[in-house]
């Protein structure tokens, strides 16, 4: 049986990672690529929780309505979420 290679995570990008950290526009997609993932990986955990249980995620997001806290919560995260996008874009690039 073989296993999966396991991925130093503190190695370079790519063999012009250099390239990359200058160029503002990967390194939004590299952002997003983060965020994406983060939330793939929660929603994956989420649905597995909720399986076990014997509860559909979907059925439990048709029916909840977010209260104005959640909604204050998820409207300030929104608003996070944007302000690493535009840094992203504004901040000045890596000279590595």
């Amino acid at each position: 049986m073989t296993t999966a290679p396991q991925w130093d995570l503190t190695q370079e990008l790519t063999p012009h990672d250099a390239a990359v950290r200058r160029d503002r526009a990967t390194q939004l997609a590299l952002t997003l690529a983060q965020e994406l993932w983060v939330v793939k990986d929660r929603l994956l955990v989420l649905e597995a929780a909720l399986s076990a249980e014997g509860k559909s995620l979907r059925e439990v997001i048709d029916r909840h309505q977010p209260d104005a806290a959640t909604r204050a919560a998820i409207d300030a995260e929104r608003r996070r979420f944007i302000e690493q996008l535009l840094a992203a874009l504004d901040s000045p690039p890596d000279r590595r």
